[in-house]
């Protein structure tokens, strides 16, 4: 049960678009980060639903802080010149659009 377990689970998100479509489907749960839980731990990830908060909630703070600024990070900066994509703050492109359209009080 550690944050890097949560971290670790998070990257897989952001590669595995079946895990992504799963997520997305217990996220409606009620107790939605009970049920990523118990997802991940079908996956084999071991962590509480505290951890998961508090990490998303990190990402979350992250995010808005680097989204505030006019500035781009060297991260971004780099993947704008090389062309590349930026993976997104949280899991992934597809992930952090979930999240986006996700109603407020979720995530």
């Amino acid at each position: 049960m550690t944050i890097e377990a949560v971290n670790q689970f998070l990257t897989k998100v952001g590669e595995d678009q079946q895990l992504q479509a799963e997520l997305a489907q217990v996220m409606e749960a009620e107790n939605d980060c009970q049920a990523a839980t118990e997802l991940a731990a079908k996956y084999g990830y071991d962590f509480t639903p505290e951890e998961l908060a508090s990490e998303i909630e990190k990402r979350q703070n992250e995010f808005q802080n680097n989204d505030t600024s006019d500035e781009l990070s060297e991260e971004e900066l780099e993947s704008v010149a090389g062309g590349a994509c930026t993976p997104a703050v949280l899991l992934g492109p597809s992930f952090n659009a979930t999240i986006k359209m996700t109603p407020k009080g979720k995530w």
